[in-house]
């Protein structure tokens, strides 16, 4: 099983996936480096100041492009569930309703996005 656990998250890939992407072991590991990544920094933005968050989230969306660009598929921003990230405040419900159109909604108070 292609999965990783970190501080008690786990990460398992999509094995029908693996196969219809034509994924060989080095893109696969390439995917679980790049979740590693991504949970590293969704752990960090759980003690950062607020100042620096938008930094994480920046960090956050390009381990998303590179993350489409190892599974094979296209770069595209509106598949990327940005409300899922620590201290985020935008709509969970709101924006899942409306994946992946892209128009997403943000909370103003958001420490993460709110000054987008």
């Amino acid at each position: 099983m292609n999965s990783i656990t970190i501080n008690g998250n786990t990460v398992t890939l999509n094995e029908e996936l693996i196969a219809k992407q034509d994924l060989d072991g080095e893109a696969v590991a390439e995917v679980l480096g790049l979740h590693a990544r991504k949970m590293a920094v969704m752990a960090g933005m759980e003690e950062a100041e607020d100042s620096s968050l938008e930094a994480y989230a920046r960090e956050i969306t390009c381990i998303e492009f590179s993350l489409q660009r190892a599974w094979g598929f296209s770069q595209n921003e509106n598949y990327h569930r940005f409300w899922l990230v620590p201290r985020c405040l935008c709509s969970d419900m709101d924006n899942e309703d409306r994946y992946p159109t892209g128009q997403y909604t943000i909370a103003g108070e958001c420490p993460v996005h709110g000054g987008e």
